[in-house]
């Protein structure tokens, strides 16, 4: 996997030597959330098929540069796709392209196929229309706005889900897509999996026009994008995608260099050679602007871990440096993007940071296999110690670890072990020590968030009574689980706090104060995980200064992911003046 930019966007290629490349436009927000590691799978999936495979963040989004509210994004996205088929043909040589999307990624897809001419086209869940596709944000919005505490700050012309915004704009401009009825799908073989057990508008729409259509179920839609934690990959999809893409090709023909290229096809088993001259690999992939400047790292072991660096634009190189942990299955750039904001402010700072993918999540592998997110394993520790490794080998010697919810459990766990960390800042830290009770209820958790989505799939539009009774028996099944639970558990503390010694956070937080690490509690107000402090200290857990060298805040208006953006604002000013030694923690 080979770190790329183009086009103010970061990319990856997956190499390959055969003459049809492939670009993967993937879909937006919450859904791009879900969808990252199955199409990271999909990616290496071709790529093992001897296609190279080129998938990247859309201008704005993710790890590109840009802001993502920002108005007439349509014109820009398509644009993106025509400079990575570009970059693509450069790189590798290819001779003719496929493009694969997903959700909106699909639909801009369709759109770009016009000019491109690809050699096959593949839609994922594609909406009927753009207009269509307008009033599934619109309704997605609402949803996650009635979330208590997750409402977004007023006066936003535009939608918002899990706080990703699109502006009305660019929500205008999509309306448009597609009124010149896809012409670019007449010319190619086109496979769509749709999510709709009645079938699919566009479906219908292509074959009115003479498009060669194949249309079959997206079987593990639901499971794949329910929740980015809870998500599973679908296995059947992702093969039959990679059967259609890499169908009717010939044996490539016998060349010693890729077109254009500075490197042999053989070298180093990839394919990549065209470089700006003077210009090495790692040169060629920063993304730049006048306060900050990223590149990828790839680090562990067979550098099958994968993270952003962020850095300040100036020469000096940074002595002080926070690693950024996934919250659950959210890939490294955090919940509403949270984490490449908070990582660019602080380069302007003058902090750098490391924004990573633990084992198993958004672009890092697991050796053991594709799988739902892992969220408590204690083996991850070595990631994030492999990630301090990274960051002392370019002179880092102040670093910090930044996690939250269960990326707080791995941050927590990784300083107690790695005595290089400094500071952690934990952030509605869920659970301190990990167990049955804990592992039952994440469990449930995963699967009835699952079964939901597939509820509403499957839900014939039958009356709005027999619905509404449904989803209040699937919510009322859900707390009873979990009340069972929290009481075991809170039994189970009550006993530890009362028998001296048996309480290892107290211990933990007392080895961290006396070494000279300092930590930073930060909650939304009411959170659960305040129970969870509370569970363990006692009534100390209240106090602003529970234990040495521990300090805790909270964060009124905000739900537990901070979705709001006062609420990450507020958090980025306390993570700034923590690492900046500027607090009184």
């Amino acid at each position: 996997m080979i770190p790329v930019v183009f086009d103010n966007c970061r990319g990856w290629l997956h190499s390959g030597s055969s003459r049809r490349g492939v670009i993967l436009c993937g879909a937006h927000g919450f859904e791009d959330l879900c969808s990252r590691s199955s199409l990271r799978l999909l990616a290496e999936q071709l790529s093992a098929r001897d296609l190279p495979t080129l998938r990247f963040d859309w201008r704005g989004t993710a790890d590109s540069e840009g802001d993502g509210e920002a108005p007439h994004r349509v014109a820009t996205w398509l644009g993106n796709i025509g400079e990575a088929a570009r970059k693509l043909v450069e790189m590798t040589g290819i001779e003719e392209i496929a493009l694969v999307g997903l959700r909106l990624g699909a639909l801009l897809a369709l759109e770009a196929a016009r000019d491109i001419a690809p050699a096959r086209l593949v839609l994922l869940a594609p909406p009927a229309s753009g207009r269509a596709l307008k009033r599934e944000l619109e309704v997605m919005s609402r949803i996650f706005q009635g979330k208590p505490g997750a409402a977004e700050d007023a006066g936003f012309d535009g939608v918002s889900a899990a706080g990703f915004r699109i502006s009305r704009e660019t929500l205008d401009d999509l309306a448009l897509v597609g009124s010149r009825r896809f012409s670019g799908a007449k010319d190619c073989a086109t496979l769509v999996l749709t999510q709709n057990p009645e079938g699919s508008p566009l479906v219908d729409k292509l074959r009115d026009m003479g498009a060669d259509v194949t249309a079959e179920p997206f079987e593990g839609y639901a499971e794949m994008m329910c929740d980015p934690t809870a998500a599973l990959p679908p296995a059947k999809a992702i093969a039959r995608i990679a059967d259609f893409v890499g169908a009717d090709l010939s044996s490539r023909p016998e060349r010693s260099a890729v077109p254009g290229s500075t490197v042999s096809a053989p070298e180093a088993g990839s394919r990549i050679g065209l470089r700006p001259s003077g210009m090495t690999a790692t040169e060629a992939s920063i993304l730049a602007t006048e306060t900050w400047r990223e590149e990828a790292a790839l680090f562990g072991p067979d550098n099958r871990l994968v993270g952003i660096y962020c850095r300040p634009p100036a020469d000096e190189r940074p002595t002080r440096a926070v690693v950024f942990l996934n919250t659950g299955g959210v890939y490294h750039i955090g919940w509403a993007r949270m984490f490449v904001d908070m990582a660019r402010h602080l380069a302007d700072s003058g902090v750098a940071s490391l924004r990573m993918d633990l084992s198993g999540v958004g672009d890092s592998l697991s050796p053991l296999g594709p799988d739902r997110a892992p969220l408590f394993d204690r083996g991850l520790t070595r990631d994030t110690e492999a990630a301090i490794d990274w960051l002392f080998s370019r002179g880092i010697r102040d670093v910090s670890l930044f996690g939250a919810c269960s990326g707080a459990y791995q941050a927590f766990h990784a300083a107690v072990e790695d005595r290089r960390v400094t500071k952690i800042a934990l952030v509605n830290q869920s659970c301190f020590l990990y167990g049955p009770t804990y592992a039952m209820q994440i469990e449930a958790w995963r699967r009835t968030k699952a079964a939901d989505v597939n509820m509403k799939l499957a839900d014939d539009g039958g009356d709005i009574e027999s619905k509404g009774a449904r989803a209040l028996l699937f919510s009322l099944a859900k707390k009873v689980v979990k009340a069972g639970l929290a009481h075991a558990t809170d039994a189970s503390f009550a006993i530890r706090r009362m028998v001296p010694g048996l309480n290892p956070v107290e211990r933990w937080f007392g080895e961290l104060s006396a070494r000279g690490a300092r930590t930073l509690l930060i909650y939304s107000e009411n959170d659960p995980g305040l129970a969870e402090l509370e569970r363990h200290l006692g009534e100390r857990g209240r106090a602003a200064a529970p234990l040495p060298g521990v300090r805790t805040t909270t964060i009124s208006g905000a739900d537990h992911e901070l979705t709001p953006r006062s609420a990450r604002e507020a958090l980025s000013a306390a993570l700034d003046a923590f690492v900046s030694d500027r607090s009184a923690a």
